[in-house]
């Protein structure tokens, strides 16, 4: 008599579409350098049931990265945990409980409450994603380094940045000594945006590389946020004018829109 196959879990990764700033239409993932170091960093967590922290400036695709890993890696024991900024200990616990699937309410009292998130980490592979980490105070970044334990080693973590992500674990020494792996995203280069951005969204794909150059000098500086924003206001535009063209005008324009200190006079021919 064979044994009925288990449903697989239902990820709790959010759908592609979602990691684009503003549901970017037709936006690729791109295989830049910090995709693969995040790549690294995560496979290595996995291997060795560890901790990593991903961290940097916003907008340079951290969580892109991760989530982009995580769904070909870890689509079903991702657990993903984001909190509000200074989350009590309650509300950590609380969300915690209901991402790993425990059945009903979490007891009120944190000792019988963490025995059972130990024993539901213990009892299969999980990895916790916990995004906006700079948002937690130190109790809450204490808290899920001993529930990782030391032995134990319950749960593989990946703690993903922005701001002072770093400092607050530098200030928390037990939990710095622990981190096994880091990685820093920074901008994209001028020669990393030439290589990534033509591929990127089908606006740019004939674009001069000396346009796409301009339009980061003054506008993208090396984030993905920031050329997702310069795409979406570009494909309107030129949705709504297809006379318009792709030049350095156009460009000043969407800066006019990011940055309304910034005075565009239409260039006149």
């Amino acid at each position: 008599m064979s044994t009925p196959a288990t449903s697989p879990r239902p990820t709790q990764l959010p759908p592609p579409r979602q990691d684009h700033f503003a549901g970017l239409t037709g936006a690729n993932a791109m295989a830049t350098r910090g995709m693969a170091e995040t790549e690294a960093r995560i496979l290595k967590a996995i291997k060795h049931n560890a901790m990593v922290c991903i961290h940097g400036h916003v907008g340079l695709g951290k969580t892109f990265a991760v989530h982009t890993i995580l769904r070909r890696r870890a689509p079903e024991t991702t657990v993903r945990l984001r909190y509000n900024i200074g989350a009590n200990m309650n509300e950590i616990r609380t969300h915690l409980w209901s991402r790993l699937g425990l059945p009903g309410e979490p007891p009120q009292a944190a000792g019988p409450c963490d025995q059972q998130i130990r024993d539901a980490l213990e009892a299969e592979p999980r990895i916790l994603l916990i995004d906006e980490a700079q948002g937690l105070g130190t109790k809450p970044l204490d808290y899920f380094r001993t529930l990782w334990g030391d032995d134990a080693r319950r749960a593989a973590i990946v703690l993903v940045g922005s701001g002072n992500t770093r400092q607050k674990i530098l200030n928390n020494p037990a939990l710095h000594s622990r981190i096994l792996d880091w990685y820093q995203f920074s901008p994209l280069t001028p020669a990393e945006v030439q290589a990534t951005i033509p591929a990127y969204q089908k606006i740019w794909a004939t674009a001069p590389p000396e346009l796409i150059l301009y339009a980061d000098d003054i506008v993208g500086h090396g984030s993905f946020r920031n050329w997702a924003r310069i795409t979406l206001h570009l494909h309107d535009a030129l949705e709504e004018n297809p006379k318009l063209t792709l030049d350095k005008d156009l460009v000043r324009w969407v800066l006019s829109r990011i940055d309304p200190t910034t005075r565009h006079t239409p260039q006149r021919n």
